[in-house]
């Protein structure tokens, strides 16, 4: 533009420099904004769009911090420095140590261990949450956008942040408000297993994605580290309930073929609510003091349930086919069960005539979500019933409206088998399966007695 005073006081002159000045300060504005744009996109949440806002502040009973609303931040540095620390330094559970600290506490009467134990776990259980986070976020997009993905990530998130935030325990009264927060997660955290198993059968059900997803070794970790935590949260709980017979959660004298009849109990009722009607049992091998182990009853008695359900509908359905829907009680071979006690194990045999496991079946039995339940109507598949077919008379059962009512609690998540092979290593035990196709199952659950040896477990 000309510099002289005549020229710049121009109508064109004046028109052209106001139209600069304008330019100009549109751009600073844009790029204010851009700058505010990605400092917001750096603390921009996965989950929710916004960062959220605090609604109201006030001392927690709990925490003893300032609370308000939070939302879980997917890409947070302190859940990788936390999930680092766990790397390097997390202790492993010694469960034959966890029953010296119960008899501490229990026997000898010194509750300084249990807020020792209370400190400890406030140092582990953020770790060990921060490390499965971390796996969360490492998975494919596809997955970590399922809906119930997101609400086991949320729930954990939430966890992490309330525990890494409660106050050091130092007397009998935080403890006792830690102990009743611990009790609180085990209980919000119940149904993460389902939550697991609908989001892995919902994103391998798309299609050509589905397919390509191996998620069996991120879940086995994320199942492991379910159980220690459990174990862990559980211990602490149970340390403060003197019960006869138990040291914490572990039992020291459980009687397996009680336990055996309790899981048998349970399944005939899915059993029948399912079908109409269970095959019996006969169980065999030692009994008496021979019977006898220390044991967590809790998580033995997921693994009998579930592989007692597995036993019982294979016997049932292969019953449905022989007989073209008609069948009782009666006319099924019994489920067999044996006990077998060694010098430091003990293996509980489950035999069943339910006609085995095809080839092609048998290679997936161990991988997290594989089911033969039908994923379209929730039948179960495999069960053909002759048009017209009633069951009824005397002594048989109508199966026509039976089948794939309840299916859901005899089967149809795809964790059952996995899950309690995973139980059952976590405790130096192991479950194996031998297949005879066209006759049956023999499944082997291997328990360590945990009073008889030291087992270590992360």
């Amino acid at each position: 533009f000309p510099s002289s005073p005549a020229s710049s006081s121009s109508p064109m002159a004046i028109e052209a420099m106001a139209l600069l000045h304008g330019v100009m300060w549109r751009s600073r504005a844009l790029s204010r904004a851009l700058d505010a744009a990605a400092a917001s996109t750096s603390r921009r949440h996965v989950w929710n769009e916004s960062s959220g806002s605090k609604k109201k502040s006030g001392t927690s009973k709990i925490t003893g911090r300032d609370d308000g609303d939070f939302t879980p931040g997917f890409y947070d540095n302190l859940i990788q420095k936390y999930a680092a620390h766990e790397e390097e330094h997390t202790e492993r559970v010694n469960l034959k140590k966890l029953m010296e600290t119960g008899k501490a506490v229990l026997v000898d009467e010194r509750p300084a261990v249990v807020r020792q134990n209370a400190q400890f776990l406030q140092q582990e259980l953020p770790k060990r949450l921060a490390r499965r986070l971390l796996d969360l976020q490492f998975l494919p997009y596809i997955v970590v956008i399922n809906p119930n993905i997101k609400r086991v990530y949320n729930s954990y998130y939430n966890a992490f942040e309330t525990l890494r935030n409660f106050r050091v325990v130092n007397d009998d009264e935080s403890n006792a408000e830690f102990t009743l927060l611990l009790k609180r997660l085990v209980d919000e955290h119940g149904p993460m297993v389902e939550a697991l198993a609908a989001g892995l059968r919902e994103c391998k059900s798309k299609p050509f994605i589905g397919d390509q997803l191996k998620l069996d070794s991120f879940l086995n970790s994320m199942l492991t580290s379910r159980i220690s935590r459990r174990v862990l949260a559980e211990q602490h709980i149970a340390l403060q309930n003197r019960r006869q017979n138990f040291v914490g959660i572990v039992c020291t004298q459980l009687d397996l073929r009680e336990a055996v009849d309790f899981a048998f109990r349970k399944a005939q009722q899915v059993c029948v609510e399912t079908y109409g009607v269970s095959p019996e049992m006969r169980v065999r091998g030692d009994q008496g003091d021979d019977a006898i182990i220390s044991y967590v009853p809790a998580h033995l008695d997921y693994m009998l349930f579930e592989l007692m359900k597995n036993a019982m509908r294979a016997t049932v359905e292969q019953a449905i086919r022989r007989r073209r829907g008609r069948t009782s009680r009666h006319e099924m071979p019994p489920v067999i069960v044996k006990i077998c006690r060694g010098k430091s194990d003990v293996t509980v045999k489950i035999t069943d005539e339910g006609g085995g496991i095809n080839e092609a079946e048998e290679k997936k039995i161990w991988n997290y979500g594989y089911t033969t339940v039908d994923e379209k109507d929730g039948s179960l598949t495999g069960l053909s019933l002759a048009d017209g077919e009633q069951g009824g008379g005397p002594g048989g059962m109508d199966f026509s409206g039976a089948v794939g009512n309840s299916q859901s609690k005899m089967a149809g998540l795809g964790f059952g088998l996995p899950l309690s092979r995973l139980h059952a290593r976590y405790f130096g035990g192991d479950l194996r399966l031998v297949n005879v196709n066209g006759y049956g199952v023999d499944v082997y659950l291997d328990l360590k007695n945990l009073q008889d040896e030291e087992v270590a477990t992360s």
